[in-house]
């Protein structure tokens, strides 16, 4: 029974969304919205999978991460340079990946310096090529993907230092890498848009530039997580309240001064100068709050903030193009942005 079920939830992901929503008339509903039919139907799937045992090992969570990837994300479209390239790093060398559909290297372009998600413990170049290669294709400019140091085997700070030592390595060598070293952005998901926040906030009166811009999709904030979306969301299918303290605490170690904005970049008292800012959430994903009120803050501090909010979204979604569709809108409206920034 248990094996049909989780095949009958399989299926459901994989219809048409105007099927799905005839089929599941009573989804769940928060602040007066409904769940998208789709991020519903995944989202239950994802809970099936999971059941109601222990919480992963660290190896089965990563496990997982690139199993969903395989499964509900659309591949990449072709570019005319993907590169691995080696980054210097304080703690030695940075592996990252060049996105660009510019084989030519003499015509400096606009790059983005992008850090993947994972609540700090998973993910890496592969579980989020696809996403890279479509902001390049659609973006106009290049993309690079900075594969950080992971939690628990090295905890708080190495990954943010090794985002901040990425970001710094490819200023260094942008026009090397054709990149033209006056615009260069950050942006990153969840855990990874943590770091393309807390990375803004260290370069201010420093000698190294800042930012074009940051790009933070359903960024992580505030490491307190208590905030009223992540409260009212405790179930979340994606990214249940249990989970999200679980990445924290792998991440923190025996670090506990949430209030740091170097981990919590809400928390800081003062965000005048940073570079313009787009920002996405889903109003079915607990880090809600986290995105809003740091675009809020941004903006009473000065900042140009587009935020754009999809109602009916869960955690993850732009990485779930295969089965919803929302998840492309969303990166071909950042890659319109992108475009304009560029």
């Amino acid at each position: 029974m248990g094996k049909l079920s989780l095949l009958a939830s399989l299926i459901l992901v994989f219809l048409p969304s105007r099927l799905v929503d005839l089929l599941t008339p009573n989804r769940d509903s928060y602040r007066g919205f409904r769940i998208d039919p789709k991020a519903y139907a995944v989202g239950r799937f994802a809970a099936k999978m999971r059941g109601p045992g222990p919480m992963p090992t660290v190896a089965e969570s990563r496990a997982q991460t690139l199993k969903s990837v395989a499964l509900f994300d659309r591949k990449g479209p072709p570019l005319a340079r993907i590169e691995d390239i080696s980054l210097a790093g304080d703690n030695g060398p940075i592996a990252a990946r060049l996105y660009s559909d510019h084989a030519d290297k003499t015509t400096l372009r606009p790059a983005m310096v992008y850090f993947h998600g994972g609540g700090f413990i998973q993910g890496d170049l592969e579980s989020h090529h696809a996403l890279c290669c479509k902001l390049a294709k659609w973006g106009g400019g290049i993309v690079v993907a900075v594969d950080y140091r992971l939690a628990p085997e090295y905890r708080y700070p190495a990954g943010v230092d090794d985002a901040i030592s990425g970001y710094l390595g490819v200023c260094k060598n942008a026009t090397e890498l054709g990149i033209d070293p006056a615009h260069i952005g950050v942006g990153g998901d969840s855990a990874g848009g943590c770091f393309a926040a807390v990375l803004c906030q260290q370069m201010r009166g420093q000698a190294a530039p800042m930012p074009d811009f940051q790009l933070l999709i359903y960024p992580v904030t505030d490491g307190h997580l208590q905030t009223s979306s992540i409260n009212g969301l405790k179930d979340a299918y994606l990214l249940p309240k249990t989970r999200m303290s679980w990445f924290r605490d792998e991440y923190a170690g025996t670090f506990r001064d949430f209030d740091n904005p170097k981990f919590s970049p809400l928390r800081a008292d003062d965000l005048a100068g940073l570079p313009p800012c787009y920002v996405l959430t889903g109003g079915f994903d607990p880090l809600m709050d986290d995105g809003a009120l740091y675009g809020k803050k941004l903006r009473e501090a000065g900042v140009a903030v587009t935020h754009r909010h999809f109602t009916g979204q869960v955690h993850a979604f732009v990485n779930l193009t295969k089965v919803v569709p929302e998840g492309t809108e969303a990166l071909l409206e950042i890659s319109e942005w992108l475009r304009r920034k560029n």
